[in-house]
């Protein structure tokens, strides 16, 4: 038997085949980050763990393996400290961010004049360590506040160097990332992030412990991470400080065995039952299963119910002086009303995905293009209420949860016309833009656009034919287009069914 282990640096890679004894793999000559282990894991499995959790494993036929580790983490608000460095720690990874640009601006200026110029590498080492040789000179202040802030800082400046360098090559996907610009405290969010150093979770389950800021007093109880750590069954990868409305949060993330991520997580009550899920912005979702029941989830549109106290509570806060107690008292309101919307909408999503997992053994659920959504809106107004509703979480938030409750997970291809499709007889649906009803040409019958559309998610099947992939709900009719934006979705995916025939 043999099991590939891939660790995160070549340094690891190497003390791991030291502790087990493995075969570094070689590509192009040239060690990879990759360990070949002959016989059972388990057997090397402590050796592996001391070393780093965060490693993945594949068979011999280089499929993934179970690691036996779940990354997951958690969020607890916490309270302002009196007399607290944590300003400080905010200021310091701002500055190391705007040092490292500097750096790296200079470097490229200097290239331009001289093709020999030895630039600095775009690296958390290279630049860390350049920053070590110049931090007496260019911030004397240093050691007041914990290395992590400089660390974190210049950490995220060589994330969105990579951003931007692979979006530049087109290896990413998504809006185009431009180049990294300076940070300032009125717009940058205030946070750091801890890797190392004294981070714990007490006994009481109400203090987090971070190195330099100290103990902070939890909000809410910490039992859903101390007892894990408590056991040792997971590991404290870091924790995140930040502010947000005015408050304070601890973020941390945790890496748990997997038995213990999911630890008595109940069986579906209908697992035999699949489920389509059709998204939309009159309702959040329309759910219907195989046994015909069906279920509308509101869509609670938070920041539309608020938008209008939203309006008058800016136009308070501008016409105050900043500084006085009035912008204070305004700004206070602001932050409630944000911070208000912003939990309705993330609680929703956790509603309607929980209610999903703990009931269906398979859903089947679209491949949304949010921002192509928001593009055909038109308005403004529209495309805010895509926004609003939150659609771009739901997805991964199904998923990581279905992934734990070993319920499977369909993703519709994205070019599927579940809404101009009448479920059953094969019809084009017409009517207006947004109409909640519309009208089947072929059978004249009325429908329910929602419910059409996620009975068609429910019976959709990936049909592969050869080389060329398509989908097909089932065998469309022929087709006269009118000539109308509104045929695009419907022609390309008949023209994708064509071809894979």
């Amino acid at each position: 038997m043999l099991v590939i282990v891939a660790m995160r640096t070549k340094a690891q890679a190497q003390r791991v085949a030291e502790l087990t004894g493995g075969k570094i793999i070689l590509k192009d000559n040239k060690p990879t980050c990759k360990v070949s282990l002959s016989g059972d894991f388990e057997q090397y499995r402590e050796d592996v763990e001391s070393i780093s959790v965060l490693f993945k494993l594949y068979d011999k036929a280089g499929k993934p393996v179970p690691s036996g580790w779940t990354l997951t983490g958690a969020t607890f608000e916490v309270e302002w400290p009196k007399d607290s460095p944590i300003n400080s720690h905010f200021g310091a990874r701002r500055f190391a961010y705007n040092w490292a640009l500097a750096t790296v601006k200079s470097d490229m200026d200097a290239k331009k004049k001289d093709a020999n110029y030895v630039s600095t590498q775009w690296t958390l080492e290279a630049l860390r360590k350049r920053w070590n040789q110049e931090k007496d000179a260019v911030a004397p202040w240093w050691a007041s506040n914990s290395k992590e802030c400089y660390a974190s800082g210049i950490a995220d400046l060589v994330q969105a160097l990579s951003n931007w360098s692979q979006s530049k090559k087109g290896k990413r996907k998504g809006k185009r990332v431009g180049f990294p610009k300076f940070a300032s405290k009125r717009k940058d969010p205030g946070r750091v992030r801890f890797t190392t150093g004294t981070m714990r979770f007490e006994d009481d389950r109400r203090t987090i412990v971070l190195p330099s800021i100290g103990a902070l007093r939890s909000k809410e109880n910490t039992r859903r991470v101390q007892r894990h750590l408590v056991k040792n069954n997971a590991r404290l990868l870091n924790c995140t400080l930040s502010e947000r409305w005015g408050r304070l949060f601890v973020s941390c993330q945790l890496a748990i065995r997997d038995k213990i991520a999911s630890p008595t997580n109940k069986a579906p009550s209908k697992p035999t039952i699949r489920a389509g899920v059709d998204l939309g912005l009159r309702s959040f979702a329309t759910v219907t299963d195989s046994n015909e029941d069906r279920i509308v989830f509101p869509n609670p549109a938070p920041l539309r119910a608020a938008i209008a106290e939203l309006k008058r509570t800016q136009r308070q806060l501008s016409r105050r002086i900043p500084g006085s107690h009035g912008y204070e008292q305004a700004k206070t309101k602001l932050n409630r009303l944000y911070r208000k919307t912003t939990y309705m909408r993330r609680e929703n999503v956790h509603q309607v995905t929980r209610y999903l997992v703990d009931t269906y053994g398979e859903v089947k659920i679209e491949d949304l293009n949010i921002a192509a959504m928001k593009r055909s809106m038109g308005r403004r107004a529209f495309r805010r209420s895509v926004s609003d509703a939150g659609l771009g979480a739901f997805r991964p938030t199904l998923t990581y949860k279905a992934q734990r409750a070993k319920v499977k997970v369909v993703v519709v291809d994205r070019f599927f016309p579940s809404s101009q499709l009448h479920h059953g007889c094969t019809g084009r649906l017409v009517g207006a833009k947004l109409a909640k009803r519309l009208t089947c040409d072929t059978c004249h019958a009325e429908v329910d656009r929602d419910d059409n559309a996620s009975l068609n998610i429910r019976d959709w099947s990936d049909v592969t034919r050869g080389l060329v992939e398509s989908t097909a709900l089932f065998v469309p009719r022929p087709l006269v287009g009118t000539g109308d934006s509104s045929d695009d979705g419907l022609t390309h995916h008949l023209e994708r069914a064509d071809k894979s025939s």
